[in-house]
């Protein structure tokens, strides 16, 4: 089934969860094949006062925290699901979150702009009426059915 005729909203919250896996699944298995942070040009001294020595388990918290939900809100979002925009939502929350965590170790580099870009971004795109419905037009007040 061709889903074409979904709004611009939708798509645009499509790419920026899109782009957000993508850059998470790739910094995230960075950091595991070089548990340095030498690949990425991170030093192990940003984590100084953390409980870790290198970057192997913040890769994998990356790779999986930020992988895996945005592609389940990006499936539900294009298959109809009510809940979806719930779920970017959710995703968008859990970026501020990993930010203020980044910030407060002392990460220092531009991509913490570029995830509190995203996740305002997807904070106001989930929100968008157009987005909150689902693929037949529903509302979010509509009673759920077997397919959710």
């Amino acid at each position: 089934m061709q889903r074409f005729d979904r709004p611009l909203v939708h798509w645009l919250l499509v790419a920026a969860l899109a782009q957000l896996s993508v850059r998470a699944l790739a910094g995230g298995v960075a950091l595991v094949v070089d548990p340095s942070g030498g690949l990425v040009g991170l030093s192990t001294g940003t984590l100084n006062g953390t409980p870790f020595a290198d970057f192997l388990v913040p890769g994998v918290v990356l790779a999986v925290a930020f992988w895996f939900p945005p592609v389940v809100a990006c499936y539900a979002l294009h298959t109809g699901r009510w809940w979806g925009w719930l779920a970017a939502a959710g995703v968008a929350v859990a970026l501020v979150v990993w930010v203020l965590v980044e910030v407060a170790v002392g990460f220092a580099r531009p991509t913490v702009y570029l995830n509190l870009g995203t996740a305002a971004a997807v904070l106001l795109l989930a929100a968008h009426p157009a987005v909150r419905r689902d693929g037949r037009g529903c509302q979010l007040s509509r009673q759920p059915n077997a397919r959710d």
